[in-house]
């Protein structure tokens, strides 16, 4: 009772102070010149990306950020600085080519007159005031660079308001500049040409996380004001059916080994399932098929296999069967274990035993 209370009062002074500090809105303050620079460069590695999210260890030779050096620093136009062309860098999207889908960032090139823009980025950030209170929305900010006749580069950093938003008259002069050339460039390869041919994720979570959220999710139920707050069950998702299915293509993954972490506990949370939710571990993409028509019979009887037997055997391999009907891929896939448990799990159901045809088929 005593810590949701003192979460409550501890919530409700942050609101009152304000947005300054919190993350996500930065406290306005001095801007540096900015450096000038060899070129502009939009897949620096250092550029935030806007919060996108790659898989973790990506091969060097997959990552087109690894090898190119630093952005400077954003700051302010120096004196003398004389630019001929603006370069807006959005961090959104994907490009796909010969060896997959890649992260993207959209590169737009303006010139023409840069009074207003150079004005627009000679304002100084807004100080925030006492009690401010600012809007709580996320703005996503392109990174903007500058270029003068010689080819080099500067970095701008965006003037603030008080809310470490940024001011619209920048944006505002800078789409009154001519859009002369819109480019895509490649960041991160995020899906190989063989998964994505396939329909296949790159990474898969283990059927265990499955049968943890897909059958009890955790959720929390408020309750009263200055209630302690209690996880609740989910009731199970309907279980699908797989009447009609005539085919179906498949994904395997190798199991990434668990890294070795630890989590304080958490209050509402019980500490086994805890336990459980660390345990968890995902998959990486290793191979694609087709199950035979003979194989993809069986699918239909999968939801109503008997319930496996309590088993801990991790496994090192697992399949993603996605079930087609009349040549259209059902939303809903069947996880099968390949060696540990070998369990089979339909959303919404426990942990089953797969058909031995079908565990056959697999592991073929």
């Amino acid at each position: 009772m005593r810590s949701a209370a003192l979460a409550g009062l501890v919530t409700l002074a942050v609101l009152l102070s304000g947005c300054t500090g919190l993350p996500g809105y930065p406290a306005a303050s001095d801007t540096p010149v900015a450096q000038l620079g060899a070129a502009v460069d939009c897949q620096a590695p250092n550029l935030n990306n806007n919060g996108m999210v790659f898989p973790a260890e990506v091969p060097a030779q997959t990552d087109l950020t690894a090898t190119r050096p630093d952005a400077p620093a954003p700051g302010m136009v120096p004196a003398g600085f004389e630019p001929v062309a603006a370069y807006r860098c959005t961090f959104y999207g994907s490009v796909d080519d010969a060896e997959g889908r890649w992260s993207a960032v959209t590169v737009e090139t303006r010139t023409g007159n840069f009074d207003a823009l150079l004005a627009a980025l000679a304002e100084p950030n807004d100080q925030p005031g006492l009690n401010q209170v600012c809007t709580a929305d996320m703005e996503i900010v392109p990174e903007l660079w500058l270029e003068n006749a010689a080819g080099e580069a500067l970095r701008l950093a965006w003037p603030r308001t008080s809310c470490g938003k940024t001011k619209p008259a920048t944006l505002k002069a800078l789409e009154m500049l001519e859009l002369t050339e819109t480019t895509v460039l490649p960041l991160v390869l995020q899906i190989g040409r063989d998964a994505l041919d396939a329909g296949c994720a790159m990474s898969m979570s283990t059927p265990e996380l499955s049968l943890l959220f897909g059958v009890t999710s955790l959720q929390t139920d408020f309750g009263a004001v200055g209630e302690d707050l209690q996880p609740i069950p989910v009731p199970p998702a309907e279980t699908p059916s797989y009447a009609g299915v005539d085919g179906a293509s498949v994904c395997f993954y190798t199991v990434v080994p668990a890294a070795d972490s630890e989590l304080d506990s958490i209050e509402g949370i019980d500490d086994e399932a805890l336990t459980g939710m660390m345990r968890l571990r995902f998959g990486t993409f290793d191979g694609a098929t087709t199950l035979a028509a003979d194989a993809a019979t069986l699918l239909p009887a999968a939801a109503s296999a008997l319930q496996a037997p309590e088993c801990s055997t991790d496994p090192t391999r697992f399949a993603v069967i996605w079930p087609e009907r009349a040549g259209t891929r059902l939303d809903t896939a069947i996880q099968v274990e390949l060696d540990g448990c070998q369990r089979l799990v339909v959303p919404g159901r426990h942990a089953l035993v797969p058909a031995p045809a079908l565990l056959a088929a697999l592991t073929a």
